[in-house]
């Protein structure tokens, strides 16, 4: 049986356009990498990296769900428009609040090794 991947390559795409077209995309990729370094360099346990990777999972998606929620309120509502503002505003809402619960998990793991290998 043969794999149709036609879909699988049309998310990558939409993960790229997103990548060259959102700088808050680009800012938290450049986050993940950090967390990633991070982690290794202070060798966190598996339990925590499930953590940290579902919290960076949970951004990068809120992100691109915010992405293309802006895209179509851009296209269905030309102009100023009170709805779209809300809807957009709603939506930011969902990344920040995923921003916020992954920050603080990085913090929860994270920062008891930087304190003390530092």
């Amino acid at each position: 049986m043969r794999i149709n991947n036609i879909g699988f390559k049309h998310a990558i795409r939409g993960i790229i356009v997103a990548l060259q077209t959102e700088l808050n995309m680009k800012i938290h990729v450049i986050s993940m990498l950090i967390v990633i370094f991070t982690g290794f360099m202070l060798k966190v346990t598996v339990v925590e990296w499930l953590f940290l990777i579902g919290a960076i999972g949970l951004v990068i998606t809120t992100e691109l769900v915010n992405t293309s929620i802006e895209n179509i309120t851009d296209q269905l509502f030309k102009g100023h428009h009170e709805v779209a503002k809300n809807i957009k505003d709603i939506s930011a809402g969902a990344v920040l609040v995923a921003s916020i619960t992954a920050a603080i998990i990085g913090i929860v793991i994270l920062l008891p090794r930087i304190v003390i290998f530092f």
